[in-house]
């Protein structure tokens, strides 16, 4: 199974992401991403067995009992290129960064021991085919920002192609 580590949005802020989709639905040609799906990821885990997902679980809530809550917002807009898709559309994440990029360290360094790419936080919203597909919207989204909210746990996700399932949630 494909795993990985996130920070959950709140209702208020994953609500007004949902209607910020649904508004640019139908002008870009895209794979837009379902409410379920929205997260801001903290280290991808990859292909895990079953053991490997278990010995995970002491070892989250061992990190979620040394951290203390912290806001984040979303704001403004980017796009870049993957493997699967030549153009991928993000909201940036502001706030209380330093306590972010400390989660986002220790979760790396408590689960994979160490990681070579720099960590860019953001929330994907869309996926395209078509190269540059999001550029007049990313200059219109550039000006976006969404109420603050609190980051209180971490979440283990199990991901397949059509859904994202919690594994564990760990409180701090």
């Amino acid at each position: 199974m494909s795993v990985f580590l996130a920070l959950d949005l709140d209702e208020p802020t994953r609500a007004q992401l949902c209607a910020l989709i649904e508004t640019h639905r139908g002008t870009v040609g895209a794979k837009w991403l379902r409410p379920d799906k929205l997260h801001l990821t903290l280290v991808f885990l990859g292909n895990a067995t079953a053991d490997q997902v278990a010995a995970f679980t002491p070892k989250l809530e061992a990190l979620a009992t040394g951290l203390r809550p912290f806001s984040l917002r979303l704001q403004g807009a980017g796009t870049f290129v993957t493997a699967r898709a030549p153009s991928v559309l993000w909201l940036g994440v502001q706030g209380q960064l330093a306590e972010l990029a400390a989660v986002q360290a220790a979760a790396v360094a408590t689960l994979v021991g160490r990681e070579d790419r720099v960590y860019a936080p953001h929330v994907t919203l869309a996926r395209s085919q078509v190269a540059g597909a999001f550029e007049p919207l990313r200059a219109q989204l550039e000006g976006f920002t969404s109420p603050g909210f609190e980051v209180n746990h971490l979440t283990l996700y199990e991901s397949t192609h059509h859904h994202y399932r919690a594994l564990s949630r760990h409180a701090f």
